[in-house]
């Protein structure tokens, strides 16, 4: 069985992905929903490997002052994912970029019961909103993280104002990006 590591291994993302990932968000009566998509992995030895890990749906339009639930589509696994807001520029869009995410340990380990330490089963998850402006997600730096079945959905206020578009990616799996349009 395959863990999850703060930075990510090499992958090669799938396009069903992007497809996928292109539909509104589903109306929910705490506002939307965006979940995490994993469909598994398929190997082609000495070849490839291609994850199917993905934000669903990829761009959501969310009302300022409404609520976004962010939660594991399907079966949870045991790995964590965060949505984690970024400037557009931050985001990982090379092979080689996402391989060494310079931003993803930092946005990820505000997350950790210890910051300093790598993740492990002695630093696991702690913190599972982190907000760097007002409360709710409006500015570059708040994060949500969800974590199989130990926190399987979050819920949490959008604060940006409207015509706001929000960039966001997983800091553990950073070929995992979307955008949240406030209206």
């Amino acid at each position: 069985m395959r863990k999850a590591t703060w930075l990510a291994a090499p992958v090669i993302c799938g396009v069903a992905a992007i497809a996928a990932g292109s539909a509104l968000a589903a109306s929910h009566e705490a506002g939307v929903i965006v979940k995490v998509t994993d469909k598994g992995s398929t190997y082609v030895i000495n070849q490839q490997e291609t994850d199917t890990m993905y934000f669903s749906p990829a761009t959501t339009t969310v009302k300022s002052g409404s609520m976004l639930t962010f939660e594991y589509g399907g079966k949870p696994s045991d790995e964590p994912h965060t949505m984690t807001i970024v400037n557009e520029s931050q985001l990982p869009k090379t092979p080689a970029q996402i391989d060494n995410c310079s931003i993803c340990n930092t946005l990820a380990s505000g997350h950790l019961q210890d910051p300093k330490a790598p993740p492990g089963p002695g630093n696991d998850v702690a913190h599972w909103v982190l907000n760097k402006g007002q409360p709710g997600l409006d500015t570059v730096g708040d994060s949500i993280a969800i974590e199989g079945a130990k926190h399987r959905s979050i819920t949490v206020q959008v604060t940006a104002p409207p015509g706001t578009t929000l960039y966001v990616m997983c800091a553990v799996h950073p070929w995992m990006q979307a955008k949240l349009v406030v209206t």
